[in-house]
């Protein structure tokens, strides 16, 4: 499993100056960067795991395959993306409490490892959790590695999109078997939720029952759609049934040359735009 990513622009030589991160999801793994002062740096590549192969050891393969995994980079993000994750004030977290405060949420066992994400603009953390076997093979393989839920740059960023902004504004991501469905006004997070899915009937419901929790209002406020798109063009004309003012956003890097028909995950996108 090789990470093509071409020696003119990666190697031993400039990777210092490079932000990367590492995007791990039970059946694939995506390895990105980019140097912030130079626009033709940008590369994203990702490879399919076997699923029938242990994670772990899929990641000692590609390590072993890739040397580029082991090099020194200026920052290294590894994201992680999962269904488990839940958002703690800080006037309730501490470090050594946790794995408790997420066992509210989710079963913690022997072989999960929590992880706390400081979120200083919501003053809270985002606590999530990783198989503690692949959390231990990744910090002992890669320099310096920060973990992060996938889910994180675009909290920050829709927050600051919706500052100032009147309307509420709903962000629905699709995957494969998961829905996130989150809600901002003028700042505030008024709803952030996951939820498992088996048809599109179930993605309609859960959105228009938050719709209907939240208040929405069917004219005004934004929906915005993001993910799968296979999945989101067969939704999206029920839901506009409804809400007037709704849309699918195609993830674009605008500060750095990307090859026209390379799809890029929000997340990616967001983290490289943001420079978060």
């Amino acid at each position: 499993m090789i990470i093509r990513v071409p020696d003119t622009l990666l190697n031993v030589t400039n990777s210092e100056k490079y932000n990367v991160s590492i995007r791990l999801w039970p059946d694939g793994l995506s390895f990105s960067g980019y140097i912030p002062s130079e626009k033709d740096s940008f590369f994203s590549e990702t490879v399919s795991l076997d699923p029938e192969v242990s994670l772990v050891q899929s990641l000692k393969d590609i390590f072993f395959e890739n040397a580029c995994l082991s090099y020194a980079y200026n920052a290294l993000q590894v994201i992680s993306v999962s269904d488990k994750y839940t958002l703690v004030p800080d006037s309730v977290f501490s470090e050594k409490d946790k794995n408790q405060l997420f066992s509210y949420c989710f079963p913690v066992d022997k072989d999960s490892k929590v992880l706390a994400q400081p979120l200083t603009d919501f003053y809270s953390s985002l606590l999530f959790c990783m198989d503690n076997e692949t959390y231990e093979f990744m910090v002992r393989s890669l320099i310096n590695p920060h973990f992060i839920h996938f889910l994180s740059p675009m909290l920050v960023d829709w927050r600051k999109k919706s500052l100032g902004c009147y309307p509420k504004q709903i962000y629905i991501v699709i995957q494969d078997t998961m829905l996130h469905i989150v809600c901002f006004e003028q700042g505030e997070l008024l709803f952030l939720n996951s939820f498992g899915y088996e048809t599109g009937n179930d993605i309609i419901y859960f959105i228009m029952y938050v719709c209907k929790q939240l208040s929405v209002n069917q004219l005004e406020d934004p929906v915005f759609f993001y993910g799968d798109k296979a999945i989101c063009r067969n939704v999206l004309p029920v839901i506009k049934n409804y809400m007037e003012q709704v849309d699918f956003v195609t993830p674009k890097i605008r500060k750095y040359q990307v090859a026209v028909d390379q799809d890029l995950f929000m997340d990616i996108v967001t983290w490289v735009e943001c420079g978060l």
